[in-house]
């Protein structure tokens, strides 16, 4: 007897050491793997403004950087201190910014943060501390309850005498009922459960946090919560309702002496509760409001034209880009036309001329739709790029032949900008709203269908070739005026500038 109590401490303080292992070395794996990110970036940001310019000339005559780089940089460096910040003298002005200047600036940035457990990782180390703990205790609870007999007064006992699990009742003691001992091994069992499914999902949260940088003190605490929440949520529903068929009886349901093992519904519940414990909640909730109608409810009749347009739909985008790239927070074409198409060629695999391409295709298909989009890449336009120029071309300086022959091109490319497509169509089927457009003589109105609307608006641009040509540029002039369309312009036309004007055309062989 001796020798079992003996083996069972032994058991108990094994199991603390490998939680707390597993605790402080997933916790270090992750500030570590944050440092390691920081530097390489900043490397990476550091040989871009070597390759390309960040700078340009403003309205004012100055040189400016380029904002969508600064955000790039800011975002690596806004936990490092500047010189402003110790009291000591803030760094000369560097204006107008040179490549030079920006690079010593990166390189300071990174002798900041050249040593792990810097000021930053210090302080993210600190706010980890209650993640820690939780995953510790987690952990304790879960190879404890596999190593601990219920009867012993080993480690089981620091778990099962309190109130969630059977009122404080002390178990060890002969006259405790045999039901109580199970059900308090059921409880502790579900929170086990329900704690490795969190912490399996933490990981994933923390990791796809990681690979943004977006790893910081808040996300790792609001892990830690989020783990005790679904723990103590999982425990508390099973002690209410251990037996759901109990619940019932008042309806004829038969109700139990005893308390069983836990079924296998039961332990998938408490693997949901933990790997998704948001997503669970939301949909009880979602499930139980269609039951009331007091309830606001959501407009879902449109829900089938209103789904978002996946990433595969853009050129170059296979099933393990796609997943990358949603590891960047990036799940849907909308997403990935408000993306800085810096940040994304730093914080992916990918070069800076693949990315802008991405981008460019996703504005595209936003400001089209998907249906116009597939057609137009039919007709050799892929970008937002590439349909501005097709129709917005400099006629000053063009013949009179030149003139119309873009003007038709203007009214092909209207054809199929306002082509009913198949959403338009099933919209204002199901939608009590109609067109209404004046009859031939313009004296009257009347209801139409979404067909007989897209002639009447194409009819109505194209009383003449001029009329055509510049409604249409209208058109473009608005639908590529959104802010992150005007971003990547801005980085287009800089990259171009570098490139040079022998990037324009192939060098005839007479030259050569």
């Amino acid at each position: 007897m001796q020798t079992e109590v003996v083996t069972n401490v032994f058991d108990g303080h094994l199991a603390q050491w490998v939680a707390f292992a597993i605790a402080f070395v997933t916790t270090f794996a992750l500030i570590f793997g944050r440092y390691e990110i920081r530097l390489r970036r900043l490397r990476l940001i550091r040989d871009y403004v070597k390759a390309f310019p960040v700078w340009g000339d403003s309205d004012s005559g100055t040189e400016t950087t380029n904002p969508s780089f600064e955000f790039v940089r800011s975002k690596y460096a806004a936990d490092i201190r500047g010189n402003g910040e110790d009291g000591e003298k803030d760094p000369p002005d560097l204006t107008p910014r040179s490549t030079e200047a920006i690079v010593r600036e990166i390189n300071d940035t990174i002798a900041k943060t050249r040593f792990f457990l810097n000021r930053g990782d210090a302080r993210l180390l600190m706010a980890s501390l209650p993640y820690m703990l939780v995953v510790f205790t987690g952990f304790s609870l879960t190879f404890s309850a596999n190593t601990c007999p219920v009867a012993a007064d080993g480690c089981f006992q620091q778990f099962a005498h309190n109130l969630l699990t059977v009122g404080g009742m002390n178990l060890t003691s002969e006259t405790a009922p045999e039901q109580y001992r199970q059900l308090a091994q059921n409880v502790l069992t579900i929170a086990a459960i329900t704690f490795v499914g969190a912490y399996l999902s933490s990981l994933r949260y923390l990791i796809q946090a990681l690979s943004v940088f977006d790893l910081s003190g808040y996300t790792v605490i609001r892990q830690a919560a989020v783990i005790t929440i679904a723990v103590f949520a999982s425990a508390i529903l099973y002690r209410a309702l251990p037996e759901p068929m109990k619940a019932l009886s008042f309806l004829g349901g038969t109700t139990s002496e005893t308390v069983k093992d836990l079924s296998t519904g039961w332990i998938l519940t408490a693997l949901a509760f933990g790997l998704l414990p948001g997503t669970v909640l939301q949909f009880v909730l979602v499930k139980i409001g269609t039951l009331f109608d007091w309830i606001k409810q959501s407009d879902d009749r449109f829900i089938q034209w209103t789904r978002v347009v996946p990433l595969d739909a853009i050129d170059g985008i296979d099933f393990f880009t796609r997943f990358r790239l949603e590891e960047c927070g990036i799940s849907d074409v909308q997403s990935l036309a408000t993306y800085n198409p810096i940040m994304l060629h730093i914080e992916t695999p990918f070069g800076i001329y693949q990315t802008v391409d991405w981008i460019a295709q996703a504005q595209l298909c936003c400001v089209v739709g998907l249906d116009r989009f597939l057609l137009l890449r039919q007709f050799n336009v892929r970008t937002i790029f590439d349909l501005e120029r097709a129709l917005k071309q400099n006629k000053e300086s063009m013949s009179d032949e030149e003139r119309k022959a873009i003007d038709r091109f203007d009214r092909i490319y209207a054809a199929v900008l306002l082509a009913p497509t198949g959403p338009l169509k099933a919209l204002q089927e199901k939608s009590p709203a109609k067109f209404l457009i004046p009859d031939a003589n313009g004296s009257d109105i009347k209801e139409v269908d979404a067909s007989e609307f897209s002639i009447w608006a194409m009819k109505t641009i194209s009383s003449n070739d001029d009329m055509a040509s510049k409604a249409i540029e209208h058109l473009m002039d608005w639908i590529g005026d959104d802010l992150h369309v005007r971003r990547l312009r801005r980085l287009w036309n800089e990259i171009s500038d570098r490139l040079g004007p022998t990037s324009l055309e192939l060098t005839p062989d007479r030259k050569v």
